[in-house]
């Protein structure tokens, strides 16, 4: 059985008329008659009533008409694809990142990327940590960093690092002894993660179990601006670590190390695609470069 009959069949059968579906066909009538034979002989009974206004389709004929046409979709479709394919090899995987891209390590990911996986095309996207499952759901990324934990049995996830968290604070502000500097910073402003961030839960249950309750002015969902807010003495808040350094080093604010609390950075993609070559390949190399 070839796909050429099979589109024989279904002009004959929509036209009703040899004559007619041979010319839509660009094909000579006795051509067109010899593949309908050739149907005929290989599914053993006749497809057509053949009468003097034309050929209607039989009820066996009519089922397999009905076959015949997702049969020819499907392989049209399966040309569309294999085209689109043919002009556009590379394939493509987004990857959000939540943070600094400095300190995802995005420059040795992409050196060992374009060595191993070459025929990837890597897109980088601002993304947020508590829109991570969601932003997979909704395939706005493929794979990406964030921090906390999923618990959600649908993801896949890599640990990369835990990050010690930090109080960062204006620079015109002067903490007292080690000892008293937690009930210093309880006493000024602060400027809090939004509700679904994981800074907030991490936050919120350590200061209650500190018996601390910072009096909030703001709630912000991003580093650099949190960071900015500190520098204009708004009040102080929490980073990562190696953020706050960032803001330090810069001599742009002053971070306080007294607190015992981190928050985890992972990468993470959907588990029901990690069957994928590449998928397995991209964990790897994330993987690799952080523990390298």
């Amino acid at each position: 059985m070839e796909l050429y009959q099979l589109k024989t069949f279904r002009e004959v059968a929509s036209t009703g008329n040899l004559t007619e579906a041979a010319a839509r066909l660009s094909l000579s009538q006795p051509a067109a008659s010899a593949h309908l034979k050739a149907l005929e002989q290989e599914v053993g009974f006749q497809l057509f009533y053949r009468t003097p206004k034309g050929m209607t389709l039989t009820p066996k004929g009519a089922k397999l008409a009905a076959e015949s046409n997702r049969i020819i979709d499907a392989m049209e479709h399966f040309r569309q694809i294999a085209n689109e394919l043919r002009h556009n090899p590379a394939e493509r995987i987004r990857i959000g990142l939540n943070t600094d891209g400095s300190l995802l390590r995005i420059q040795d990911v992409v050196e060992a990327l374009s060595a191993r996986l070459p025929q990837v095309e890597i897109h980088f996207l601002e993304t947020k940590s508590e829109n991570f499952v969601a932003d997979l759901d909704n395939s706005v990324i493929e794979a990406g960093f964030f921090y906390g934990e999923v618990r959600d049995p649908s993801i896949y996830s890599i640990k990369l690092r835990a990050f010690p968290m930090a109080v960062v604070y204006p620079n015109g502000w002067t903490i007292p002894e080690e000892e008293s500097a937690m009930a210093f910073f309880a006493g000024k402003p602060w400027i809090w993660t939004t509700q679904g961030c994981p800074f907030y839960q991490r936050s919120i249950d350590y200061f209650a179990r500190e018996g601390v309750f910072p009096r909030r002015v703001m709630y912000v969902d991003d580093e650099f601006l949190i960071g900015e807010l500190v520098q204009k003495e708004l009040g102080c808040s929490l980073l990562a670590e190696p953020i706050a350094r960032q803001f330090a080093e810069a001599n742009k604010l002053k971070m306080w190390n007294g607190l015992d609390l981190a928050i985890n950075l992972h990468f993470g993609m959907a588990k029901d695609t990690m069957s994928d070559p590449i998928r397995q390949a991209l964990a790897s190399i994330v993987a690799g470069v952080w523990t390298g």
